[in-house]
């Protein structure tokens, strides 16, 4: 008789990024649709969140979905709230010490201020907008000097960055036909009987 092997399917970067990943799937954002996701020094997530519209303003409001970034009143960057920041305010627990947070996007100035007032002291992002140039540098400028690690997922872990883009491909090719509807903002019509 031989032993049972007990060793997991994924390693922890790839369920926190594929976390994230999931959580980005909720977004109403059809732009580009981001998620978040904070884990504790000791594997546990502590947050989830995904880039939207604050609670209470209604998404069929055409006026916080515009892209005219001339005029922060038509331009969506004033009103949505990024994956970052809601995972962060979703959290059970603060301060939050020492936890690592992976992000589907590498994160603006704005967020990098919360993610170091809240004491994260890891950042590790799927993606980094490269015509971004001066938000990024800003960004690495406030985390560098705030002694946060830094990652790409994959420099941390290959294997965990090519799952990833996977189960990315998966749910973009496969969610809207999986819960019935062409729109993902759209709730899925109800379930025959």
């Amino acid at each position: 008789m031989s032993a049972m092997q007990n060793t997991p399917l994924i390693h922890w970067h790839s369920m926190f990024m594929g976390v994230a990943l999931l959580a980005a799937a909720r977004s109403k954002d059809g732009r580009k649709r981001n998620g978040a996701c904070i884990a504790s020094a000791d594997n546990k997530i502590l947050g989830v969140g995904y880039n939207g519209l604050p609670r209470g303003c209604n998404d069929d409001d055409p006026s916080y979905w515009s892209d005219i970034d001339d005029d922060p009143v038509q331009s969506r960057h004033s009103y949505i709230v990024h994956a970052e920041v809601n995972a962060i305010l979703n959290c059970v627990v603060l301060p939050l010490t020492a936890s690592t947070i992976y992000t589907t996007q590498f994160p603006c100035p704005r967020c990098v201020q919360s993610i170091i007032q809240v004491g994260i002291q890891r950042v590790v992002f799927l993606e980094k907008k490269s015509h971004q140039v001066a938000l990024n540098q800003a960004s690495d400028k406030m985390l560098a000097d705030a002694g946060i690690e830094v990652l790409s997922l994959e420099a941390l872990e290959a294997p965990a960055a090519e799952w990833c883009d996977k189960l990315d491909d998966f749910i973009r090719d496969t969610g809207p036909a999986v819960h019935g509807a062409t729109d993902p903002a759209q709730p899925p019509p109800p379930s025959p009987k």
